[in-house]
């Protein structure tokens, strides 16, 4: 079945783009994808990929290309993954069954927008398809290579990362959105900042430039006109910003001594901004965290500040901060180029799954 014709039977994750001229669903962020029920022996998609070059360290060697990785969830276990390399089309089997059975199959995408690109063209099964729909809360998580999980399975400490090592569904913040129930999904990106710096160590986009945009990265690629997301239709009951890591690369990397504090006070007000744009997209019911880690938290005391001032200022209740505990490395181990290990997502979910029941009850 065409993925259009499949769409009032399936129950969307995360922010998606239908290509009419390539008749494809693209599910490009990290966990995006969908929900079906299913009655049958299989669950079957036709996929096409398109890889993506990032750009090597200066003087290094230019790294192979990103292909895109997806996988599957049935029954609360990730089943069937795999790494898309055809960028014509390629049948792949998601779920299937000796005995015929009735499931809800989730297809999601476990490798980052940034790293390659997910068109579903079809879903096909040996049964029918029966409508998928939930009631659960929803968590938005906003953030960098954390939050992508960037090397999560990686060899300890590994210096080179592939995507194939990249898995969403068992980061930190999809962690803790299945423990506390809620449905979610991610807005991230390896290597972005926050905000744009006043003085920027490599040329990239930040996030208070791409957030309120259903899929900014799919449309620079293919050349779309940029789509504003409906977060009304899409409402928010908690969105978590992780960002801030990678602001402080500019400020640490700066030579000039004198500049620092100056710099410090940029991302301050470019970052208080950038929450006030989230609060604009999201409405004034939904609860918005601004954390920080685990990898660096040098700029937290500026996050801590923002929060404290925008209450203040708007009397903003449903805005909170909260730092996640340093990396352990002696206890958890580390995954690609420095980033936490598989152990460490365990651990921050735990820490922001308690965090939110705090002001929740939940």
């Amino acid at each position: 079945m065409k993925i259009k014709e499949l769409l009032p039977l399936v129950k969307i994750h995360g922010r998606t783009v239908y290509d009419e001229e390539k008749q494809a669903l693209y599910a490009n962020w990290t966990c995006s994808g969908f929900t079906v029920g299913v009655t049958g022996k299989y669950l079957k998609i036709k996929v096409i990929a398109d890889s993506d070059q990032i750009a090597g360290f200066p003087g290094g060697p230019t790294p192979p290309p990103d292909w895109p990785c997806v996988g599957a969830e049935v029954n609360g276990e990730l089943i069937n993954r795999h790494e898309c390399r055809n960028t014509d089309h390629e049948w792949l089997t998601m779920w299937e069954s000796e005995k015929e059975a009735t499931v809800n199959v989730r297809v999601l995408k476990l490798s980052e927008n940034a790293r390659g690109k997910l068109g579903i063209l079809e879903v096909a099964t040996d049964g029918e398809f029966h409508k998928y729909e939930d009631n659960k809360k929803t968590m938005e998580l906003v953030g960098d290579s954390i939050t992508c999980g960037f090397g999560i399975e990686a060899p300890d400490n590994a210096f080179m990362f592939k995507t194939s090592e990249e898995n969403g569904w068992i980061t930190y913040g999809a962690l803790a959105a299945r423990e506390l129930g809620y449905e979610y999904s991610m807005i991230c990106e390896s290597g972005i900042n926050a905000a744009r710096p006043e003085h920027p160590f490599i040329p990239m986009h930040a996030m208070e430039d791409i957030y309120e945009y259903t899929d900014e990265l799919y449309a620079t690629k293919y050349g779309k006109p940029l789509e504003k997301w409906d977060f009304e239709a899409h409402h928010n009951d908690i969105v978590v910003l992780n960002l801030g890591t990678n602001d402080n690369n500019p400020i640490k990397f700066y030579r000039n001594f004198n500049d620092i504090e100056p710099m410090e006070n940029w991302f301050h007000a470019r970052y208080k901004e950038f929450v006030r744009q989230v609060r604009r997209c999201n409405g004034p019911d939904t609860v918005i965290i601004c954390s920080l880690g685990s990898i660096d938290t040098y700029l937290y005391h500026h996050i801590k500040e923002v929060v404290a001032e925008l209450k203040e200022e708007t009397g903003d209740e449903k805005l909170f901060c909260f730092e996640y505990i340093p990396l352990n490395v002696m206890m958890e181990g580390i995954g690609a180029a420095g980033h936490p290990s598989a152990k460490t997502h365990v651990r921050m979910g735990k820490e922001l799954a308690n965090y939110i029941r705090k002001f929740t009850g939940e």
